[in-house]
């Protein structure tokens, strides 16, 4: 007599992924439709219970929902939304991976988004005392306005040099 045992899996294994932070930087220019990131999970289960969706279960700040999309197949992140450096500068979106085991398992990982500065903003210069009118025998040096001036941006790109023209 010859006994056959089919040994069957049961979904004991949660997804796991490779990385459990996806560091990602992007210049604030960048398009709608980049793909930022791939993140991959892998569950050491057979058939349906190793098979994994992504999705996004947490955004900081919330608007970050709006920024991105995952494939829920192929854990592609791609941008769907234009960035600003100087709205939000960092993301912090919370990814799962669920398995289609019953009951589903699931592992999870963060994906951290950089924004890096463009100079996209031109600086701004407000008048914030003028002496209006200039006498004609007024001395050199004589203070005839106080401007104050600044730039939206950041570091290098929001420094700003004033010089007097002719």
């Amino acid at each position: 007599m010859e006994l056959v045992i089919s040994v069957l899996d049961v979904n004991d294994n949660a997804p796991q992924f490779n990385q459990s932070v996806y560091k990602v930087q992007l210049p604030e220019s960048a398009e709608v439709g980049t793909l930022m990131t791939r993140v991959n999970a892998t569950d050491a289960d057979e058939g349906i219970n190793s098979e994994v969706t992504y999705t996004v279960t947490n955004c900081i700040p919330p608007s970050g929902r709006d920024v991105i999309s995952i494939n829920p197949n192929t854990g592609e992140i791609h941008l769907t939304a234009a960035l600003d450096f100087e709205e939000v500068n960092v993301f912090d979106f919370r990814i799962e991976a669920k398995d289609r085991g019953t009951p589903p398992l699931s592992g999870h990982c963060r994906v951290e988004l950089e924004v890096l500065d463009v100079n996209d903003n031109a600086p701004e210069v407000w008048v914030t005392s003028l002496s209006v009118p200039v006498p004609e025998d007024a001395s050199v040096g004589t203070v005839v306005a106080l401007l104050s001036v600044s730039d939206r941006d950041s570091g290098a790109n929001g420094r700003v040099r004033c010089r007097g023209g002719a």
